[in-house]
């Protein structure tokens, strides 16, 4: 039996068309900075030393040109994980990275498969208006 927690059984990032083996270059409307969550077992090594385990939540993606940084929080520590764009493409292929996909407006103003949720939590469109997310 495994120790993973299991996955969660729907997730807004599982109806993704997202490709990260697809060379990705910023734009305003695109930039290569996102969010994703950690949803299973993923693993980095720091050189030449063990397997680390990087804790099931949050986590903020860099995408560089050859490899992508994973960046965390636990407790007060802030911990990166730097891995082969190949090795990030497995990690989403297996489901256990999910990235964070934007929805963007279609052409009448609605957002195209977004349920009315926004109206619902004001806080929370506050919250992520102050700190710029």
């Amino acid at each position: 039996m495994s120790a993973r927690p299991p996955l969660p059984p729907e997730h807004p990032a599982d109806a993704s068309t997202v490709d990260p083996s697809v060379e990705r270059h910023a734009g305003e409307d695109q930039p290569l900075s996102q969010s994703a969550f950690v949803c299973g077992e993923v693993t980095y090594r720091t050189g030449d030393g063990p397997m680390m385990v990087i804790r099931p939540g949050a986590v903020q993606v860099e995408v560089n040109e050859h490899d992508v940084t994973l960046g965390w929080e636990e407790g007060d520590a802030r911990l990166s994980a730097l891995m082969p764009r190949s090795e990030y493409a497995r990690f989403i292929g297996t489901g256990a990275i999910k990235p964070v996909v934007a929805h963007r407006p279609d052409e009448a103003g609605t957002a195209v498969g977004v349920s009315d949720v926004s109206s619902a939590q004001p806080e929370l469109d506050k919250a992520q208006v102050k700190s710029g997310h």
